[in-house]
């Protein structure tokens, strides 16, 4: 697991470590501006940033990146089971494992995209 401390370009993430057919999860913490990427599952990447950098949950969402890819619609993805609870924490009953509100979802993109340059 990591949090990134400087930007990278998906060609450096994938030099960094040959991730298996180019998928590595990640979470991003809307209110630190942090983004931990590599972990078999995004919860042990939330708990990680939890101990490490103080983050609170109801700030984190998951997301998938296929660094296979060329383009960023193709590249980040948000899937992932911690996002259901937080849909549900920001008032969507009927969380699914995306982003449901538009706001929070662009947010999240501007974050990564300060540490991920697509």
């Amino acid at each position: 697991m990591i949090i990134l401390d400087k930007p990278y370009t998906v060609k450096e993430l994938n030099e960094i470590k040959p991730y298996a057919n180019g998928f590595v999860k990640g979470v991003v913490d809307l209110n630190q501006e942090l983004v931990a990427l590599d972990a078999d599952m995004h919860y042990e990447l939330a708990d990680y940033l939890k101990e490490q950098r103080g983050s609170k949950e109801i700030d984190m969402w998951g997301f998938n990146l296929w660094l296979e890819n060329q383009s960023m619609g193709d590249i980040l993805e948000y899937d992932s089971f911690i996002n259901i609870h937080n849909n549900q924490l920001h008032g969507f009953p009927r969380g699914g494992m995306g982003i449901l509100d538009a706001d929070i979802m662009a947010r999240a993109t501007e974050v990564i995209c300060k540490w991920i340059q697509f």
